[in-house]
């Protein structure tokens, strides 16, 4: 990826962050897969500032994170992560976002969205509730310190 394609990522990504403190916030319903609390990217400093991160964001009233130990075994989300993405226009049924090695899809028809939509229930059903993964995520930050 040159440079430009680079910073034109980070500066989707840091508007979608903003999209968290509007006067109306977006909602957010995660599912992490416990795995990626341990997996070392960036070093100690880096993997503690963005568990710390993502314990603030999963303290705003709009967001739920919750995390998929692995005990858990199999579990739907082992094909590849997704994103769901809903509208408030009742005409606008949704959209599933699943971004893969070589680039991304937006899945549109119904049966696809339905589909993404069990899947993710499944998750929730499997993963600890968001109160439990705040706890978790928590003791994640403090083992870095």
């Amino acid at each position: 990826m040159d440079d430009a394609a680079l910073q034109r990522r980070i500066e989707l990504r840091l508007q979608r962050r903003a999209a968290f403190e509007d006067s109306n916030p977006l909602r957010l319903w995660v599912v992490l897969d416990e795995a990626a609390l341990h997996r070392n990217v960036g070093g100690a400093a880096v993997m503690h500032a963005q568990l710390q991160h993502l314990v603030a964001m999963a303290e705003l009233p709009r967001v739920a994170v919750q995390v998929l130990r692995t005990s858990s075994g199999a579990h739907p989300g082992m094909l590849g992560s997704f994103t769901i993405l809903k509208f408030p226009e009742s005409t606008d049924p949704g959209v599933v976002y699943p971004e893969h090695r070589t680039g991304s899809l937006y899945l549109e028809e119904p049966w696809e969205l339905k589909e993404h939509e069990i899947a993710f229930q499944h998750l929730q059903g499997l993963a600890l509730g968001p109160s439990d993964s705040l706890s978790l995520l928590a003791d994640a930050v403090e083992g870095l310190s």
